[in-house]
């Protein structure tokens, strides 16, 4: 700006008013990119997560343009869900020129907030996150409390294939997974009931012959870190996420890893940790007991996943997905991402949405172990 006040020549009274608007024009831009930018690390808090931004994107797009949306994520602060509701809110409100609030509802498992979410007008204006394996889980066992039908969905995308880790108190006797095959008594589990740790450990722990007790009095996945780390029970099976934290503090010993592991800092300190392919091809486990841990690993990596309610139109559904894909692909979030050591590689909607009708084929086969 100094250099134009400078010059030799005296602008017009007009030429300095075209100067000052643009100036404005420029701040004001400036001003809202540095608000969205501030509200993608969107952090911790118990209230909404807010992200503006003015940029909208052609096509369908045009009709959430000045709108608001409400991102459901279906737990409380600390886990996976509500970091990637709040990683994706301000880029997905980039991408539609909208505002994006990110809701936390922590109740049975994830099963309210998916309920909430199931049950809204399908408008677009009201998107969620899902607990897809788990809630599969609950289908297989009858459980009660789920309102949609999981194959009506709207789905969005999956912002990557989460691992989870089987873990242990540091001091814990069980030193290995193998070790646990034959421990002196019942392996003590923590548990969210109706969660994808919830189906895994029943698998795992039922079809290689644990003996285990299971502690399912956890609503939340911040109750379950707190009862770990009060030593309250011996292991706990959760994404790495949630997990990565406690194990590069020492705080949790690493015995199992499920589902792939792409991130650097997660290879590093789960360097040596069997997977649970590894230990199936070295057990002696029947063809059933194989087709139920395939079967819990395919639903492992389903895990996260955003929808919209049933009966979306698709207009609005591919804008939503072309919205969350150019988000997944914008360096700031993907930075971001690295920053949190949240895993990326998004997966299309419609990619997601044949995966779960696989799944939903092919359920039947951890009924034995889930239904215990």
């Amino acid at each position: 700006m100094s250099d134009h006040l400078t010059r030799r020549t005296r602008p017009s009274a007009s030429r300095r008013r075209a100067v000052a608007a643009a100036a404005v024009a420029a701040a004001s831009a400036a001003l809202l990119a540095a608000c969205s930018s501030g509200s993608s690390s969107g952090s911790a808090g118990n209230g909404p997560a807010s992200a503006s931004a003015g940029a909208a994107a052609g096509g369908g797009a045009g009709y959430f343009k000045g709108k608001t949306i409400t991102l459901i994520a279906p737990d409380s602060p600390g886990g996976s869900y509500d970091a990637y509701a709040r990683l994706f809110a301000p880029y997905v409100g980039q991408q539609l020129g909208a505002t994006v609030n990110v809701q936390n509802v922590s109740a049975a498992g994830t099963l309210q907030g998916s309920n909430q979410m199931a049950a809204a007008k399908p408008d677009g204006l009201t998107i969620g996150m899902v607990n897809v394996g788990g809630d599969i889980a609950s289908l297989v066992e009858k459980q009660p409390g789920q309102n949609f039908s999981m194959d009506k969905l709207s789905w969005i995308g999956q912002p990557a294939q989460i691992p989870n880790a089987l873990v242990t108190q540091p001091d814990s006797s069980v030193r290995s997974f193998s070790g646990m095959l034959h421990p002196s008594g019942d392996v003590t589990v923590l548990d969210i009931r109706n969660g994808v740790g919830d189906m895994l450990n029943r698998v795992i722990y039922g079809a290689f012959g644990v003996p285990h007790k299971l502690d399912t009095g956890f609503e939340a996945t911040s109750a379950l870190k707190q009862g770990f780390l009060a030593k309250d029970g011996q292991t706990i099976l959760e994404a790495m996420s949630t997990l990565y934290p406690l194990i590069s503090g020492n705080e949790a010993k690493p015995l199992l890893v499920i589902g792939p592991v792409s991130l650097s800092n997660y290879q590093k300190v789960l360097s040596g940790v069997p997977t649970l392919e590894s230990e199936m091809a070295s057990a002696s486990l029947s063809s059933g007991k194989q087709a139920a841990l395939k079967e819990a690993l395919a639903l492992s990596d389903l895990s996260d996943d955003f929808a919209a309610p049933p009966g979306l139109p698709a207009s609005e559904l591919t804008a939503l997905r072309q919205a969350f894909t150019a988000a997944a692909a914008s360096p700031a979030l993907q930075a971001q991402a690295t920053k949190e050591s949240l895993p990326l590689s998004f997966i299309s909607g419609t990619t997601v949405s044949g995966q779960v009708a696989t799944a939903l084929a092919n359920s039947g086969t951890i009924a034995a172990y889930v239904n215990q």
